[in-house]
């Protein structure tokens, strides 16, 4: 697998997504304002990406199933995303 297409995610008080290559690595996405220019960025996206690279190339609908498709993708630490998790809000 070449390529991989992350969900969309909140971050930076909007929505984004990511996406991997081998030869970048794990690459973060711009955070839109609005969550329906997210979805359109990330078709427009997946597109973009289909029509240039004729390697395999994987859209995952969830956080699970990106760090998945990494983690099964490559042994290096590099392909590995470092995701935080999200701290409980004080109650």
């Amino acid at each position: 697998m070449h390529v991989v297409v992350g969900p969309i995610v909140t971050r930076d008080g909007g929505f984004a997504f990511d996406s991997w290559t081998p030869d970048k690595g794990l690459t973060l996405g711009y955070a839109y304002r609005r969550i329906e220019d997210a979805h359109y960025a990330r078709k427009a996206e997946i597109r973009s990406r289909a029509a240039r690279f004729a390697h395999p190339m994987v859209a995952c609908s969830t956080l699970d199933e990106f760090s998945s498709a990494l983690a099964n993708d490559s042994d290096t630490e590099r392909a590995r995303p470092h995701f935080s998790p999200t701290p409980a809000l004080p109650a």
